[in-house]
């Protein structure tokens, strides 16, 4: 790449990024047919750590404008594609996502996570009492979670689909541990013993069944969800209350039970 070309700071044609090794990029300019107020401006490449970056910025924005196209057109490449015109790249900028929909998908759970984050921040903190579940607030961040989902919902089903696509599968895991790990913390769970990870899991399992009922739940205000979400939560009182008398007892069932979770959330447990 030329000086002058990391030097320049003008408005120049949006650019697509191709990787081709470690070292080296091809930056092809995008100009045939487009006008001067649909350039971007293009900062300097100076190092791998600076285009790595730049690429990233790149993802987002495209990624972003592509939401605004999954109600017409789903978690899809198509939906990738007009996302790339509407922030100014061609189309086929969507082959920087190799996971196609799943990429989407992915993408807006994590701006989903980090928006409930910023809510649960500036809740008001309730003391926790022993091991108490703090049902409550459980119970305001998983509707928090799933209203989310309200503006695609009609669409969601394939959504949930794609992540149990075995290339979706590690990032579809990492974001649910993700969501029930800031929930957990930020309701006050501070444990480092067994509860740490019965909590977590059972968390998980309780999100996933609630964001289920909620794709059929048509009442007002969503009102059978949060009932469903509130009876699920009850449950979980009442086997935290068994861990407590008895943790060496209970442990190997509950540990079976965690299993047996992980698997119907990753869509392992279906007849074959």
């Amino acid at each position: 790449m030329s000086t002058a070309l990391r030097n320049s700071r003008k408005l120049t044609p949006p650019l697509l990024t191709i990787s081709i090794n470690t070292k080296q990029r091809i930056i092809r300019s995008y100009n045939q047919g487009h006008d001067d107020k649909e350039f971007v401006k293009v900062p300097a490449v100076i190092n791998e750590q600076d285009d790595h970056k730049y690429e990233e910025d790149i993802k987002k924005r495209i990624i972003s404008k592509a939401l605004d196209f999954v109600p017409s057109k789903g978690w899809s490449v198509d939906a990738l594609a007009q996302g790339a015109e509407a922030a100014g790249y061609p189309g086929v900028a969507h082959g920087l996502f190799p996971n196609g929909g799943g990429d989407l998908v992915h993408y807006f759970n994590v701006s989903c996570n980090e928006r409930l984050v910023n809510e649960m921040k500036s809740w008001p903190k309730e003391e926790l009492k022993g091991n108490k579940v703090p049902a409550q607030m459980i119970e305001n961040a998983i509707i928090s979670r799933l209203l989310m989902i309200e503006p695609y919902k009609s669409t969601w089903p394939k959504a949930m689909a794609i992540q149990t696509l075995p290339n979706n599968v590690p990032n579809c895991l990492a974001t649910l541990l993700s969501l029930v790990d800031d929930i957990c913390y930020h309701t006050g769970d501070r444990s480092v013993d067994f509860n740490w990870y019965v909590r977590r899991v059972g968390l998980a399992g309780i999100y996933k069944a609630s964001e289920l009922f909620y794709l059929t739940d048509n009442s007002q205000n969503c009102t059978s969800t949060r009932n469903f979400v509130k009876s699920r939560i009850r449950d979980a009182e009442f086997i935290q209350m068994a861990l407590n008398m008895n943790p060496v007892a209970v442990a190997p069932q509950t540990l079976t039970a965690a299993f047996v979770t992980a698997k119907n959330i990753l869509g392992m447990n279906t007849v074959k």
